[in-house]
């Protein structure tokens, strides 16, 4: 019973934790939108349609964006259920809200006269920042996450897949209401933070995974585990076209130390191969 009652407590102190990230990355997100977005005419995801909508017919973001996050949300209610995209809905009701408030900061902050390359940068960064936030603790504002979820349960198309046409489809309409400059813009922008938004989920690369193939696997071995203290698995495998068995050493070393293992096994073999990769996380001691 006690611990049934601390876990109901932890999950209840989690969802607070992951809502409290929610509200500052959505925040960000939103400031982001009222202070670079909108007055360069950038569009970006779903946001980028009010920017259209805002020009087009002098509709305020705040107005368009909660009339089709509701439609939207009966929507995801309707094809999805509530339970596939609860924390979805949550921040699409929200960030609307988020988006008027921030409206009234946005004269308080001076920019100067810095260049439009450079605020659209600036704001690409901080944006990246703020929905990585939201991203990693499972939420989002909605919009066309919402809509790529539909298409991908009921046309079997890959989330990426459903992104990618989403924001297609949507600067293709930014540079039919305001020209080529935006589309270079808003491409630059989610570029951007689609990169920001990976290191803020993932985190930066501290470690790197060595695999290595090699003739002289006594050497290296004793090179790894004596000469840098590092701890190395043998792995079996097999020649794909020979069929010869292979040992394959796999050791995760610093990424401060990448050049030094790198070019230490190819002064044991320099006919070895060596694959590295990022590794973001290890978890035990085995």
């Amino acid at each position: 019973m006690l611990f049934k009652k601390k876990e109901a407590i932890r999950k209840k102190n989690s969802w607070i934790v992951d809502f409290a990230i929610y509200l500052i990355g959505a925040s960000l997100y939103a400031l982001v939108f009222n202070l670079f977005l909108l007055p360069n005419n950038i569009v970006v995801g779903f946001s980028g349609l009010s920017v259209i909508a805002n020009d087009l017919w002098g509709i305020r973001p705040f107005v368009f964006l909660l009339v089709s996050y509701i439609i939207l949300t009966i929507l995801s209610l309707v094809f999805l259920g509530f339970n596939s995209t609860k924390k979805a809905i949550i921040g699409a009701m929200i960030y609307p809200f988020l988006v008027e408030g921030t409206l009234y900061i946005v004269p308080y902050i001076d920019l100067g006269n810095i260049e439009k390359i450079v605020e659209v940068i600036c704001g690409a960064f901080i944006g990246g920042f703020g929905s990585g936030l939201f991203y990693k603790v499972n939420y989002s504002t909605g919009g066309t996450d919402i809509i790529n979820l539909i298409i991908s349960k009921y046309f079997k198309k890959p989330i990426g897949t459903c992104h990618v046409m989403a924001n297609f489809i949507i600067i293709g309409l930014g540079f039919l209401t305001f020209g080529l400059s935006t589309v270079i813009y808003s491409i630059i922008v989610v570029c951007i933070m689609s990169w920001i938004i990976d290191k803020v989920m993932i985190g930066i690369s501290q470690s790197k995974n060595f695999k290595i193939i090699t003739s002289n696997e006594t050497e290296v071995k004793k090179f790894l585990l004596r000469e840098l203290s590092h701890g190395v698995t043998i792995l079996d495998a097999h020649g794909g076209y020979t069929g010869n068995v292979l040992k394959v050493i796999m050791c995760v070393v610093p990424t401060r130390q990448y050049v030094t293992v790198k070019e230490g096994v190819l002064d044991i073999d320099p006919q070895a191969v060596i694959m590295v990769s990022d590794v973001y996380e290890v978890i035990g001691s085995k």
